[in-house]
């Protein structure tokens, strides 16, 4: 991101729990209130792993994790 495309939009970068990502669709389990501390890429993913009220390991969910810390579900591969 441009230091000008961050100006105009501050809240693309967040921060909180000593971990810090990138856009604001973005959804994070906070410690301060009994999370995990990951980041998933939506809500949804969020929602997938509070199951029950408890945080579920996201690798046994099937999502994966970016190289900038964000879990994403998995993309299917084709039959061959």
């Amino acid at each position: 991101m441009t230091a000008a495309a961050h100006r105009r939009n501050p809240a693309a970068r967040l921060v909180c729990c000593g971990r810090s990502w990138g856009g604001v669709e973005r959804a994070h389990c906070c410690r301060r209130f009994g999370g995990c501390g990951h980041v998933f890429d939506d809500a949804a993913l969020w929602d997938a792993h509070r199951s029950g009220g408890r945080c579920v390991a996201p690798h046994e969910l099937g999502l994966l994790q970016t190289i900038t810390g964000i879990w994403i579900r998995a993309l299917e591969r084709p039959q061959t």
